[in-house]
């Protein structure tokens, strides 16, 4: 296994840079419930193809 090649030994040398990616909070709380709300619909999605197999009707209709 290679190892890591770190030249840089203070950890701290660059903890006064920006962010690289510097969001508002309400950008970070939209992208947070836009994945979960993304990652919801294509499991709910995924379960409802199996009932629809296994029952022959849709859940909830």
């Amino acid at each position: 296994m290679a190892r890591l090649d770190v030249k840089d030994k203070d950890p701290f040398a660059h903890a006064d840079d920006e962010p690289k990616d510097n969001i508002s909070t309400g950008g970070f709380i939209f992208r947070a419930l836009f994945r979960y709300l993304k990652i919801f619909i294509f499991f709910y999605g995924l379960s409802a193809i199996i009932y629809y197999y296994l029952f022959g009707t849709l859940p909830g209709l």
